[in-house]
C-alpha cells in the first residue's frame, strides 16, 4: 500500500518533468536556427549579453532583368524556410483499479487489488493476475508564441526585399 498523496505526487512530477522536456525542445529550438555570436563579434554597447544571430543559407533565385533571365543570390534566414510547431501538455488522466484503505493517520492508502486467496477445495489456474493501469497524455498543438511570431514575420521582410518584383 502506498499513500494516495505519494501517487498524486507521482504523477504530478512526471507531468512537471514532461512539460520541462518540452521547454528544453524549444531551446533547442533557438540552437538549431541561431548561434550565439562571440565577445568579438558583438557590437558596441551589447558587450554582456547574450546576441543571437540567426543562421542563413544562400540560394540561387531567378530574376528578370533588362538583360533577361538572371540568377540572384539571396540569404535566407533558415528560420523563414520551416514550419514552426510548438505543443504542450493540455491533459494526463491515469486510471486504474486500486484498492483503498484508511491509515491510522487518517490519510488515505491505496494498492493495486492483492490476490485473492484460493480455497483449499479451489482448483482452477495459478496464475498471477495482472493489473493493468491507463496512462494517457494528451498533447496540443500550441500556437507560435506571439514574439517569436513577429520576429519570423521581421526575417520574411528582410527576404521579401532581397527578391524583386
Amino acid at each position: 500500500m502506498m499513500r494516495l498523496d505519494s501517487l498524486v505526487g507521482a504523477i504530478q512530477s512526471a507531468v512537471t518533468s514532461a512539460n520541462q522536456e518540452l521547454q528544453s525542445q524549444s531551446d533547442d529550438f533557438l540552437k538549431r536556427y541561431f548561434f550565439e555570436l562571440a565577445e568579438a563579434e558583438k557590437e558596441e554597447g551589447s558587450e554582456g549579453k547574450t546576441v543571437l544571430r540567426p543562421r542563413y543559407t544562400t540560394m540561387e533565385y531567378p530574376a528578370e532583368t533588362s538583360k533577361g533571365i538572371e540568377t540572384l543570390l539571396v540569404d535566407v534566414p533558415l528560420i523563414s524556410l520551416v514550419p514552426v510547431v510548438s505543443s504542450r501538455i493540455k491533459e494526463v488522466t491515469f486510471r486504474s483499479v486500486l484498492e483503498v484503505s484508511h491509515g491510522d493517520d487518517g490519510s488515505l492508502n491505496i494498492g493495486f487489488p492483492s490476490e485473492k486467496k484460493k480455497h483449499v477445495f479451489q482448483f482452477g489456474d495459478d496464475k498471477p493476475r495482472h493489473h493493468v493501469a491507463e496512462l494517457e497524455i494528451k498533447l496540443t498543438g500550441d500556437e507560435t508564441p506571439d514574439g517569436l511570431q513577429r520576429l519570423i514575420e521581421g526575417y520574411n521582410r528582410a527576404l521579401r526585399a532581397q527578391i524583386p518584383g
